[in-house]
């Protein structure tokens, strides 16, 4: 009986779950059906109100976490003034997004600069603006610092698994056992100090046991560090907390449960942060795009929007879950998505939308806030979304 019980719970909050989803996607269209007025190109519709909720929601599932945007995700000016209003810090991983920190008035020894490979240049002009915290995977990094920034602290990335994410990032970035070694090694070697680490569980990651995993592998390396006379400072648990975009996805609440039991162990005078990026903004904006044209090819219909793969929609190459809604309704039928432009690898996979869908309809793509107009590009001379902040 207690068993049936408790999976008769877990179905409620599992439909509960969903129909939270449902609501979102329903508010966003909403908010961004109105952008359709006077319409020219696509809009990427931000609601001020939802990139708030979303920064108070993180805060409270992980009191302990200090979240860092990762600017990357959507550098637009407004948004970066309201997470910095709510209390946010920053994480940068570039020259110019550094530069928007400055603009923004930040603290600059808040401001991590978490991209493991940085040009020699971007190390001088962040050391220069006063940013004290670098990110390292490999030795060549550590020396490469030392020679230009020698009162830089070392926060090192190590390799952890990514399973369970839509968009690995293990591979390029993260150090292994004798990468880990050698790293130390320079560290000693020029005089510098490892006082952190760091790791990445991939992108939209729905598997909570990478985190777990992650700090239980952070507190073995800090364990490590100690024992080579280096004083831990900083635990940075890294970004992946997911969207919901079904329903199946857990939640943030989930994530910090288990976050949160595994950093009870963990000293008070260790800094602990989180890059949150898409969490921050994605469920706070709404891609307003038109369907250009219709085709028969073969067998198969396709729809032709009026943004694609070079218009911000990028990650759907990589079969990244997207909900499309018309403006049309009837009956649904599967299409092949396309961009406008004459490259054969503007194609986003196929989709279900209205099988009467036709040239001038309207749709709506939720969940988009983040690495949207931030990978657009003007490419065949068709125009970039634009961003519009709403309330």
């Amino acid at each position: 009986m207690a068993q049936a019980t408790a999976v008769k719970i877990a179905n409620n909050n599992q439909t509960r779950v969903r129909l939270g989803v449902e609501n979102d996607i329903r508010e966003q269209v909403a908010l961004s059906a109105a952008q359709t007025v006077d319409y020219h190109q696509p809009v990427l519709v931000m609601s001020r109100q939802r990139l708030r909720a979303n920064v108070r929601r993180f805060m409270a599932a992980m009191p302990r976490v200090r979240p860092h945007f990762a600017v990357k995700a959507n550098p637009d000016k407004e948004i970066l003034r309201i997470f910095q209003d709510e209390g946010t810090c920053f994480e940068i991983a570039s020259i110019a997004e550094l530069d928007a920190m400055v603009t923004l008035g930040a603290d600059m020894e808040t401001v991590f600069y978490s991209n493991p490979i940085k040009s020699p240049q971007s190390i001088k002009h962040a050391a220069d603006h006063g940013v004290i915290w670098y990110c390292v995977d490999t030795h060549e990094e550590v020396e490469k610092i030392a020679m230009i920034n020698p009162q830089a602290k070392l926060y090192l990335r190590i390799a952890v698994s990514n399973e369970g994410s839509s968009w690995p990032l293990a591979g390029k970035f993260g150090a292994g056992p004798a990468a880990v070694e050698a790293i130390i090694a320079a560290a000693k070697q020029f005089n510098m100090p490892i006082c952190g680490v760091t790791f990445h569980v991939g992108s939209q990651c729905c598997n909570i046991d990478n985190w777990v995993a992650g700090i239980r592998a952070a507190k073995q390396l800090f364990a490590k560090l100690i024992s080579h006379g280096f004083m831990p400072q900083l635990l940075n648990l890294g970004g992946g907390y997911p969207l919901q975009f079904n329903g199946d996805e857990p939640c943030i609440e989930q994530i910090g449960e288990a976050i949160n039991r595994e950093l009870e162990d963990i000293p008070e005078s260790i800094q602990v942060m989180a890059e949150p990026g898409r969490y921050l903004v994605g469920s706070a904006g709404c891609l307003v795009s038109q369907i250009v044209g219709v085709a028969s090819r073969d067998d198969a219909r396709w729809v032709y929007l009026d943004t694609g793969v070079y218009g911000g929609l990028m990650e759907l190459t990589m079969d990244f879950p997207l909900s499309l809604v018309s403006e049309r309704t009837g009956d649904l039928a599967l299409w092949t998505l396309a961009g406008p432009t004459c490259d054969s690898i503007d194609v986003m996979g196929r989709h279900q939308l209205p099988a009467n869908s036709a040239a001038g309809d309207f749709v709506y793509m939720p969940n988009l806030g983040a690495y949207c107009t931030t990978c657009a590009c003007d490419f065949n001379g068709f125009p970039a979304p634009i961003l519009r902040m709403v309330d």
